[in-house]
């Protein structure tokens, strides 16, 4: 039988998923900077594509070379890696893309060897032959989420800080943000999206303003 102590300490191994609110915490523009440049080239390229394309983790270890478009800049996640089972893409910016390439030339990545490919020294793997590991991803953030001070964040936290962006800050509707986050419908998306209640409560009071009452 296992112990108590022994379950606690295997769950010790994994980062956090949640904050105190049970969602993992969206971070903001400074905290997503620090985090980018306090990790290793190719998990600050992957955690990139994690934010500007709002993918899940396992979509972004899973992407192939073949899968992005640098012609129209667009990133394809396929079916077979996504949680609704559909193909979506999704634009991403130019400085990713030239990263991107900069990292795939040099590595001399075709088109269907994996863009964030493990190199374990344990396994005779030539480079793109085999994807990084969620686990691994999960490790190096971990890692940053630590050396920056950010509290409650896991992985997933560039998937909901990039659609709370869009919803927030450039004032997206839901229906737009599905088309970049691939949900299936309202419900789900809302509970990634996070709100300032403060912020939110000066937005009413100043309408009551407007309003006259």
């Amino acid at each position: 039988m296992t112990s108590h102590a022994t379950n606690q300490s295997s769950k010790s191994k994994f980062m956090c998923k949640t904050n105190r609110s049970g969602k993992s915490a969206v971070l903001n523009k400074r905290q997503l900077e620090m985090v980018f440049a306090s990790l290793p080239e190719k998990y600050s390229l992957l955690a990139e594509i994690l934010y500007y394309s709002a993918g899940r983790v396992s979509e972004v270890t899973n992407l192939k070379v073949n899968n992005i478009n640098f012609t129209d800049g667009l990133v394809t996640f396929e079916k077979s890696s996504t949680k609704t089972k559909e193909t979506r893409q999704v634009p991403l910016p130019p400085s990713v893309l030239d990263n991107l390439s900069i990292w795939v030339g040099s590595h001399g990545l075709k088109g269907d060897d994996y863009i964030f490919f493990t190199n374990s020294r344990n396994m005779k793997l030539k480079a793109g032959e085999k994807s990084v590991s969620t686990q691994s991803v999960d490790n190096f953030l971990r890692k940053a989420y630590d050396w920056t001070g950010i509290q409650g964040a896991s992985t997933h936290s560039m998937r909901r800080s990039r659609l709370t962006h869009l919803h927030i800050e450039e004032s997206w509707s839901l229906r737009e943000i599905m088309n970049i986050s691939g949900h299936r419908n309202l419900m789900s998306l809302q509970q990634y999206l996070d709100s300032d209640r403060r912020q939110t409560f000066d937005k009413y009071r100043e309408l009551f303003v407007k309003e006259g009452v």
